[in-house]
């Protein structure tokens, strides 16, 4: 193999889970917010941890779009203790409900996506050293990364995320009251 041939596999598996972390951050973020509007949906005495999970569902899917935009992670260092504490956040609050024999799916949803985030942004903190310019991942890669691969890494990683982040949705409160899709009808009276 070339020395070109691995610089520019690096530089494909290096994009390719910068995106894979880009999706998990969003996905997370998505979820974080159901888990969000179902605490103030509840209007119960913990109404304001609904507005923590919103603030941090919104700063992730910031971070996430912001690092899709640049191609690189952006402001990885505040973001990778945001996912530590949000782990521990949703470690107690599953270690609580099992105790009281319930499995909130929506923060086991929280959980995976932050793991899967924090995980990859590891992952390109090791292979791509910071070089003193700012907040992002330095240490790009002389050659584009390849086209076919990155496309298909980019598909494998949404169907990935998907799978996590749908049932957390579905756990939300929103997701509970939505019509079932076999429920919808079409203007011509047939169902999809």
């Amino acid at each position: 193999m070339s020395a070109q041939a691995a610089t520019s596999v690096g530089a494909t598996a290096g994009a390719s889970v910068t995106l894979f972390s880009c999706f998990a951050g969003m996905g997370a973020g998505l979820v974080e917010l159901s888990i969000a509007s179902s605490y103030i949906s509840s209007r119960g005495s913990l109404m304001w941890a609904g507005g923590i999970f919103a603030v941090w569902g919104l700063a992730l899917l910031a971070s996430s779009i912001a690092s899709l935009q640049r191609g690189r992670l952006r402001f990885r260092k505040p973001t990778t203790v945001g996912l530590f504490v949000a782990v521990l956040v949703h470690v107690a609050v599953l270690v609580a409900g099992i105790v009281q024999g319930v499995l909130d799916g929506g923060h086991l949803a929280a959980l995976f996506l932050v793991l899967m985030a924090l995980g990859s942004s590891a992952w390109l903190a090791r292979r791509f050293r910071d070089d003193g310019g700012g907040d992002d991942d330095g240490g790009t890669a002389t050659a584009p990364p390849r086209t076919g691969a990155l496309l298909a890494a980019a598909f494998a990683a949404a169907v990935v995320v998907a799978t996590v982040t749908t049932p957390g949705l579905a756990a939300s409160v929103a997701g509970q009251h939505a019509v079932p899709h076999g429920g919808h009808s079409l203007p011509s009276g047939h169902n999809h």
